[in-house]
């Protein structure tokens, strides 16, 4: 796309940019969540299994930890997709200033 100017340029970058802060920014927020949520269930099903009488039991231990563990994998692959995330926006950020500055060389040359 082309732009008629370096304030259009910049506002489309700027939207850009917005849009991609958002998707990691919200990301990190369920992923919060998602973590709270799950100690919160894993608290309560200890505390079922307490009332129960079946923490000991070694079906249950494994139960929980199987939770828990798949729980851990699912945040830190999420940790990680947000990481990569965050290095797609570097690049963004990087190709933009380079498309800012291909843009005002394009201006000077045809001034």
């Amino acid at each position: 796309m082309t732009y008629r100017s370096l304030s259009e340029l910049e506002d489309a970058h700027d939207q850009e940019r917005s849009a991609a802060r958002m998707r990691i920014d919200s990301a990190e927020q369920y992923i919060g969540h998602y973590r709270s949520r799950i100690n919160q269930v894993a608290e309560e099903l200890y505390g079922l299994g307490a009332h129960k009488g079946v923490v000991d039991d070694p079906g249950f231990r494994a139960e929980l930890r199987r939770v828990t563990d798949t729980a851990s994998e699912n945040v830190a692959y999420t940790g990680r997709r947000i990481g990569e995330l965050e290095d797609e926006y570097d690049a963004m950020l990087r190709g933009q200033d380079e498309q800012r500055e291909r843009f005002l060389a394009e201006r000077l040359d045809a001034d």
